[in-house]
């Protein structure tokens, strides 16, 4: 189920080698973030954990059944 309003939250993990990292939304739930998530795009290499986000969140279970199951944080952007 996509979710339409943005939120906010704190990036927890970042695995730079790997291409992906984690962010802690203001719910306290851990979302899964994708380098491709991150806009622009060539942000994920500047990201550090502490970090706060914006995004949109995602419940990939449902919408994406070939991309894993899970809470997913897409268009995700620094906040300044």
């Amino acid at each position: 189920m996509n979710m339409s309003q943005r939120m906010k939250g704190v990036i927890t993990r970042v695995f730079p080698n790997k291409g992906y990292g984690f962010v802690r939304d203001e719910q306290g739930f851990l979302r899964f973030m994708h380098a491709n998530d991150v806009t622009p795009l060539r942000a994920f290499d500047t990201l550090r954990e502490g970090q706060g986000v914006e995004f949109d969140p995602v419940d990939v279970g449902e919408s994406a059944p070939n991309r894993g199951n899970g809470l997913r944080a897409a268009n995700v952007s620094l906040l300044t």
